[in-house]
């Protein structure tokens, strides 16, 4: 019997995501972001969306956030 992925989706490394914030500080977009970290594009305008609206749970899905 083969073990079956309980969803598609693929999550997102915390590195990747603090590689992002780190991005976002430096004043980069969205776009610009997605390409340098090799993200999906649509991923890292959610992430900037709620970066602007100064919601960081996005950050680091351990709890913590490395920096802000």
């Amino acid at each position: 019997m083969e073990n079956k992925p309980t969803s598609l989706r693929q999550r997102i490394p915390n590195e990747k995501r603090q590689e992002c914030l780190k991005l976002f500080e430096q004043g980069y977009g969205y776009k610009k972001t997605a390409q340098l970290a090799g993200l999906n594009t649509y991923t890292v305008r959610e992430y900037k969306r709620k970066f602007a609206a100064g919601d960081m749970s996005w950050a680091d899905r351990g709890g913590k956030v490395l920096s802000v």
